[in-house]
């Protein structure tokens, strides 16, 4: 887990021909201090809740134990947080849809944190055509990439852009009335869950950091996990 200290960010910014209108709208949000994994869950990891008879198997068994654990839904994501959090008296739970763009930009309003160009050393994309893996200098994996691959954000966190999609606590609704506190948009009756960062089979664009998509929270597919939070309270 990484500490990300509490503070403001401008989330949101990008205005291109992959944006759509229902990424648009900045705005200031006042984060609280939170923690998150520096990978997305693993299969070794979520093996452990399978074995514990806590979660549902996934999909597709990963390529090996380094590789993050896909084809699991927003549902089975719960099933590990809950699990995590009983084996280990913390309180783990999904990022929110601001907190993983907090992440995810580093202090920057570029399309990525590095510049506006996809950088083949910083993420697995997929074809800039639509719709299949790439193979292009460091980017030698045509599908999922065993986690820390690629070169981390400043504050240390791997696989933001690209590789597998990243389920968010987040019910899609419009960007521009998150909470202003960062904290998820997370209505009872939700029937359309969001993901975030893009995936090894998709062009950089869906991997922005404003970018982002939908499923129902059942959906589970080859190209989808999820990574980790924890609060720490406001200082």
């Amino acid at each position: 887990m990484v500490t990300v200290p509490a503070g403001k960010f401008e989330m949101g910014g990008d205005r291109d021909e992959w944006s759509v209108p229902d990424e648009h709208g900045n705005r200031i949000i006042d984060m609280r201090a939170f923690s998150a994994s520096q990978t997305e869950i693993t299969s070794r990891q979520y093996d452990a809740c399978v074995r514990a008879g806590a979660c549902r198997a996934p999909l597709l068994k990963a390529q090996g134990d380094d590789y993050p654990v896909t084809g699991v839904s927003w549902r089975d994501a719960q099933s590990y947080a809950a699990w995590l959090s009983a084996q280990t008296g913390g309180h783990y739970r999904l990022l929110s849809e601001a907190e993983w763009e907090r992440i995810a930009r580093a202090g920057t309003q570029s399309r990525f944190w590095w510049g506006d160009d996809p950088d083949p050393a910083f993420g697995n994309f997929g074809d800039e055509s639509c719709c299949r893996p790439a193979v292009r200098g460091p980017d030698t994996f045509e599908s999922a990439a065993p986690v820390r691959r690629f070169k981390p954000t400043p504050e240390g966190f791997y696989d933001l852009y690209g590789n597998v999609w990243e389920w968010v606590q987040d019910c899609y609704g419009d960007y521009d009335r998150a909470p202003r506190d960062g904290s998820a948009q997370d209505p009872a009756d939700c029937r359309v869950r969001v993901l975030r960062g893009g995936s090894y089979l998709l062009p950089s664009g869906f991997a922005r950091a404003s970018g982002r998509y939908k499923l129902t929270p059942g959906a589970r597919r080859p190209d989808v996990g999820f990574r980790v939070a924890q609060d720490l309270g406001r200082p």
